[in-house]
């Protein structure tokens, strides 16, 4: 059996990152799934499951992930006799080595021998995932702050306050040169969202060339596909998901309605912008900020978010919430406020 190759995305959401896992998808050999956020979601929840050197300990923990992947808004395949397939693929004692199998598990079933994990909050957690010493590459996938805040600001769930969402995309950038100097250039690619949609062969070569695939142009029909028609379905989230790629997402802060956002998120994220090639405009120097600025940016943004949370459609917001009720249910208490990445 060839060994499996491993993709794990990392960066900020609102970048194309469905864009990407569904062009990937839909490359021969590939098993590009849905977010679990299993890595995120269970930090907290691991030590109740004691030593995963024990045998039951890890039946137990592959079981409970397998329940929050069977909630998830957007499904993964099932496949037959999961829970000892995952199981079987764990190579170690850690909840990395746990989600990492279970991404096995599945691909091998289904007779792939690439895996994608478009969890970007995984950022977070190169860590873990590195000292697992499981072969993983890492791909960056990095926008435009200044889109990425335009999009967040339309999007249903995630911060609205303009500077908030700057935070979280310095915050998950910062994480991300931290990682690649962990993990090494040799298992690290960056990718532009920008040079994604205007040439995605030609922004993919990289990363066709180190993992071994084959490009496609079909892959460009990836929004033709049942599962990219049911996802633009669910949820305003993916509303582009059963659309042919769009280049109009680029520069779309340049409108002069957005004006004020753009200066609020080059205040923050000036610095770090030129190094992914992107040019502030209206700032030169990123403003210095302390954490009682930065706490009533984020109070803020909260009070934002309360008063946009009302405006949301019912069944929509029962299928997210499902998740959220099983792990309040399997930690016995609502989970902490703030978790790196949770929207």
């Amino acid at each position: 059996m060839p060994d499996m190759k491993r993709v794990q995305l990392v960066g900020t959401q609102r970048s194309g990152s469905n864009l990407l896992r569904l062009l990937l998808g839909s490359l021969p050999g590939v098993f590009a799934p849905p977010s679990a956020h299993k890595l995120r979601d269970f930090q907290d929840l691991a030590s109740r499951y004691g030593s995963l050197g024990e045998p039951l300990n890890r039946r137990r923990l592959a079981e409970d992930l397998g329940r929050l992947v069977d909630l998830n808004a957007l499904a993964w395949p099932r496949i037959p006799d999961r829970l000892p397939a995952v199981v079987a693929a764990m190579g170690g004692p850690t909840l990395a080595h746990a989600v990492v199998a279970f991404y096995d598990a599945h691909a091998r079933h289904l007779g792939k021998d690439l895996w994608v994990s478009k969890c970007l909050e995984n950022v977070h957690f190169i860590a873990q995932l590195h000292v697992s010493g499981l072969p993983i590459l890492y791909l960056h996938l990095v926008r435009d702050p200044r889109d990425v805040a335009v999009s967040f600001s339309t999007a249903p769930i995630g911060p609205k306050d303009p500077q908030a969402i700057a935070l979280r995309w310095l915050q998950d950038q910062e994480a991300a040169l931290e990682g690649r100097e962990m993990v090494g250039e040799d298992n690290w690619l960056t990718l532009r969202y920008e040079d994604l949609v205007r040439d995605p062969e030609g922004a993919l070569a990289p990363l066709c060339d180190r993992a071994g695939l084959r490009w496609s142009d079909a892959a460009l029909d990836f929004y033709r596909q049942d599962h990219a028609r049911s996802a633009a379905s669910l949820s305003e989230l993916w509303n582009n998901l059963d659309r042919p790629i769009r280049k109009d997402r680029v520069a779309a802060y340049k409108n002069a309605a957005h004006t004020d956002l753009t200066i609020s998120v080059e205040s923050i994220t000036c610095d770090l912008m030129s190094t992914f090639g992107y040019v502030a405009e209206h700032v030169s120097v990123s403003t210095t900020m302390g954490a009682d600025e930065r706490a009533a940016i984020l109070l803020r943004d909260r009070d934002l978010r309360t008063k946009l949370k009302e405006a949301r459609d019912p069944e929509t917001e029962a299928v997210h919430l499902r998740r959220l009720r099983f792990l309040e249910q399997l930690s016995g208490e609502v989970p902490r406020k703030w978790v790196p990445g949770l929207l």
